[in-house]
């Protein structure tokens, strides 16, 4: 499995721990504190879960789940009836536009759709006004920040999955660089 590494250079007399924040596209993926002269590995893939709630009156419904690998899909949550039963199904279909997940609510009450990524820190919950669709990202492209001492460093983006990241002091020891390799 392909991961991202986080590594914190900066001597535990300047900093103990540096928080590092990584997300992909709009969502934040990882939160994550390193102590000096450790790191972190993230975890990447392609491989997602997907499942959708929603209310009826005083009813919950949960959807079936959704497992598949692939960076381009429509998901459509919708609510059908038969012989007086709801039910509530999520359906996947070809995506419709390159590396992302549209989810799509049919019904009449907004619904949650939420993506996770098995073996991974990932799970994106957004939620569909009725009648309405959202776009996930799911491009291969992450950006990172860091926070040491109050000071938050630049943004810097990857794009490579197995990818490091890593925060050095800088010349005088009061600001931080981060560096993608």
């Amino acid at each position: 499995m392909s991961a991202i590494k986080l590594v914190n250079n900066v001597p535990a007399s300047n900093v103990p721990t540096v928080e590092f924040r990584l997300s992909q596209g709009s969502n934040q993926i990882a939160r994550i504190g390193v102590h000096a002269g450790g790191q972190a590995s993230i975890p990447t893939t392609t491989n997602y879960q997907v499942q959708a709630s929603t209310s009826m009156g005083d009813f919950s419904l949960t959807s079936n789940t959704l497992s598949f690998n692939a960076t381009s899909a429509t998901l459509t949550a919708q609510v059908l009836t038969e012989h007086g039963f709801y039910d509530f199904q999520l359906v996947q279909a070809p995506g419709t536009r390159p590396s992302a997940l549209v989810c799509e609510n049919t019904w009449r009450n907004p619904v949650q759709f939420t993506i996770t990524q098995p073996g991974t820190p990932v799970q994106i919950v957004t939620v569909v006004d009725e009648h309405n669709n959202t776009v996930v990202s799911t491009a291969q492209q992450w950006q990172c920040y860091a926070i040491a001492n109050g000071i938050t460093t630049q943004t810097v983006t990857l794009a490579n999955p197995n990818g490091s990241i890593t925060i050095t002091p800088d010349n005088n020891d009061k600001n931080f660089i981060l560096t993608v390799s």
